[in-house]
């Protein structure tokens, strides 16, 4: 059989996107399968802004990948004409023995990143007004800052257009079956044959691939924005609040964003409730909205009142590390998937990966850490 396609992307979200951007030039004929018409606010890639940061206080070996993608999302602004990022610097704060700051002291030590360590002085001079006790500290990295995802997404996509890749959206994929060098694609609409497919579908990967039994929990997270009482407001706007992460108590983490003209955008990290990509409840009810609120107040000098809110999905592995890897029984499917709550800012380095994948090109960065074959615990 001669397949229609070369390469097949299900899901065109934060990794499907970028990975059609990096393949679209290779003149190869390439298929985009999406259940929604990215992008959309279904799945985990919405939400208005993304942080992205190179201290990384979850694991030194990110930061290598990180620094490829601001390279990446760079370059991708200057070919869009679009402003994809906004640097504001971005604060790692809690007490020095927790993750968040010891981990990211230790990422900023070994790769020489500019920063700086801030005490709990230093933190009320700078910034007002967060609430600080004598045992916070904090480190200021000076290029982190602000993705807007939607914009990605969109950028990737538009630039991708030519007349070797075909865009189909809406159009949920049922099932996939591999045979020798062709894999089939069933759609809800059609039919299609590929030598090649990228699975970048998040939350539904697990539907698309029962057999796999792949160690992943999705879990339901809220995003809420706020206004700020008159006398704050001011020191919660661009070029005096920078994005942040804040470990409140030992493992539990809230960040947030400066007020960028739609309110203050703050969010449980992790700690979300167990749901599928199918059933997840978007609602946000009072007793949510009142929890954060009462948690944010806390922890500013400021008076905060949620104007909205939405919720998204994490989808985790048991070590919150990714899955970048060829499917064990079929090495023309690859997939990348889950991103467990911190892989938007990675998309643009990612999706290189991808293409180098997907036409076995040696590979820009050791994705060794990520296969399926590992030790998840």
């Amino acid at each position: 059989m001669n397949p229609a396609y070369d390469i097949a992307i299900i899901g065109a979200g934060a990794m499907g996107s970028a990975a059609t951007y990096h393949l679209s030039d290779s003149g190869l004929k390439i298929l985009v399968l999406d259940k929604f018409t990215p992008p959309h606010a279904f799945g985990s890639s919405h939400g208005q802004t993304r942080i992205i940061r190179e201290a990384y206080f979850e694991n030194p070996l990110y930061v290598p990948l990180v620094q490829q993608a601001y390279v990446l999302w760079d370059k991708l602004a200057s070919a869009s004409g679009k402003k994809l990022f906004l640097k504001t610097g971005g604060l790692m704060l809690g007490h020095k023995d927790q993750k968040v700051f010891s981990g990211a002291a230790h990422s900023a030590q070994q790769f020489g990143i500019a920063c700086d360590l801030l005490d709990q002085a230093q933190l009320q001079r700078q910034f007002p007004v967060m609430k600080t006790d004598a045992s916070t500290v904090a480190l200021l990295e000076k290029n982190a800052g602000v993705l807007f995802p939607e914009e990605c997404i969109r950028a990737q996509l538009q630039l991708s257009a030519n007349p070797f890749v075909d865009f189909h959206f809406h159009e949920p994929v049922v099932t996939l079956e591999s045979k020798g060098d062709v894999v089939t694609i069933h759609t809800t609409q059609s039919t299609y044959t590929t030598r090649k497919v990228i699975i970048s579908n998040g939350a539904w990967i697990t539907d698309l691939l029962p057999a796999l039994q792949l160690p992943l929990q999705v879990k339901r997270q809220v995003l809420f924005w706020f206004a700020c009482n008159a006398a704050a407001a001011s020191q919660f706007q661009h070029g005096r609040f920078p994005v942040f992460i804040r470990e409140y108590e030992a493992g539990k983490m809230f960040y947030g964003f400066p007020d960028l003209g739609n309110g203050i955008k703050i969010a449980i990290h992790h700690r979300g409730q167990l749901t599928t990509a199918d059933d997840l409840q978007r609602h946000v009810d009072a007793k949510e909205i009142q929890a954060i609120t009462e948690l944010v107040n806390y922890y500013f000098n400021a008076t905060l009142t949620c104007i909205n809110a939405t919720a998204c999905m994490y989808t985790n592995t048991p070590d919150e590390h990714f899955i970048i890897d060829y499917h064990p029984d079929h090495k023309n499917i690859i997939l990348v998937s889950a991103c467990s709550g911190h892989g938007f800012k990675f998309s643009s380095a990612i999706g290189k990966i991808l293409r180098e994948m997907a036409m076995e090109e040696p590979l820009s960065f050791d994705v060794t850490p990520f296969r399926l074959n590992r030790n998840f615990t």
